[in-house]
């Protein structure tokens, strides 16, 4: 259904440039504004299709990192074209030896670039549950929108239009995911796919790159950049990692057979049959396995073939309370949870059912966004004033 909700959200955006961009004949055309819009959704419909190709065909992680690179070459063009800003302000302590200002040239197109790749992938990464690619959408999405709508009256012309620019394309992004949301929250009746989680990490990306606010754009996807530095040992080899790293699901069964009574064969009999067919219909139904019960409990992997430096980091992890490692009698490492943050949620957070662990994880991203406008509104003055 990814696919379908990226559909109609880009059916939308495209239905809507007439209303944007119509104007009086008194007034010239803008054809930069409609050249920057159209690049966006170019973008992103190269991203729905690359990422249906990925559900269709399952690609390696190697092109996973390559088609965020390809979907983002029309916004960096434009950006290019367009506005050739690649400095950046220094802080305060460090302008006494750089300045206020630093152009970083062309390295500020390789940081955006970098952005759009990571952006797409880390709402892929934390995923596993129904609910969660979704949820954290929704939440950074309506981050950005209270951004957009506190600072959209500023009284600067160029710096209300790139509000409004990511209003545009935020909004019907919120109703889309909003709907989708209904039907794949736990116990979920459809599933998103990779074509929804690369579509929604382009659209943050296209609006923090042509909106001019990658930095606060970064800030609310602290918990997405924690869960990739947490999973690096397994991204990168150190550790093993197998194809899933989903959390478990584990039944504790209520239903117990029958003891044993005075009654006769028939009755004995009737008893098991009902408790048989009791527990057929618990496994095919959701609603039943959570009043049994069910919850999720952290998935593992073994460390046979973890490289050194992999195991030293899982002691370290271990120190902090950020990993449950098994011990042989003898002390060696032989298994230790799969490192997402799902999995350290369940680790910190005993027994959570599959919607409870969806809660907690959007709680982390909510707490994330207050603390994102904390320090982006509050702190930064500290820094740059």
């Amino acid at each position: 259904m990814g696919m379908v909700a990226a559909t109609v959200y880009l059916v939308a955006t495209f239905l809507f440039i007439p209303a944007q961009f119509r104007t009086s004949s008194h007034y010239v055309f803008p054809f930069d504004r409609l050249g920057e819009y159209l690049s966006a959704l170019l973008s992103l419909q190269s991203m729905v299709f690359l990422g249906f190709a990925d559900d269709v065909f399952d690609l390696r992680w190697r092109f996973k990192l390559l088609l965020p690179t390809i979907a983002s070459i029309p916004v960096l063009i434009v950006y290019y074209v367009g506005y050739g800003v690649t400095h950046v302000v220094v802080p305060v302590f460090l302008r006494p030896w750089l300045g206020n200002a630093v152009d970083l040239g062309v390295l500020y197109y390789v940081y955006i670039g970098l952005m759009a790749v990571f952006c797409t992938n880390a709402i892929n990464i934390l995923a596993g549950i129904n609910g969660v690619e979704v949820g954290q959408s929704i939440v950074i999405a309506l981050s950005i929108i209270a951004k957009d709508l506190a600072n959209v009256n500023s009284g600067n012309p160029a710096y209300e239009y790139h509000h409004l620019f990511s209003l545009y394309l935020l909004l019907p992004f919120v109703s889309v995911s909003c709907a989708l949301y209904y039907w794949n929250v736990y116990p979920a009746k459809v599933f998103v796919g990779d074509t929804y989680c690369y579509f929604a990490g382009m659209t943050f990306a296209v609006c923090g790159i042509l909106g001019h606010f990658s930095k606060t754009l970064l800030l609310l996807f602290v918990p997405q950049i924690f869960n990739f530095v947490y999973s690096a040992p397994q991204i990168f080899g150190l550790v093993p990692c197998p194809r899933h790293r989903l959390p478990r699901m584990v039944m504790n069964p209520q239903i117990k057979e029958p003891e044993s009574d005075d009654s006769g064969p028939e009755t004995r009999n009737l008893h098991r049959t009902v408790s048989t067919a009791m527990r057929s219909f618990a496994r095919g139904s959701k609603r039943v396995k959570a009043k049994l019960g069910a919850h999720m409990v952290a998935s593992r992997t073994g460390l046979e073939g973890a490289r050194p430096l992999g195991l030293t980091i899982i002691r370290i992890y271990e120190r902090l309370g950020l990993a449950d490692v098994e011990r042989s009698m003898d002390g060696k490492l032989l298994s230790v949870n799969n490192l997402t943050l799902l999995n350290l949620v369940l680790i910190r957070c005993s027994r959570l059912t599959e919607r409870q662990l969806n809660n907690h994880v959007l709680l982390i991203q909510v707490a994330n966004s207050l603390l994102a406008f904390f320090i982006r509104y509050w702190l930064s003055h500290l820094f740059y004033f």
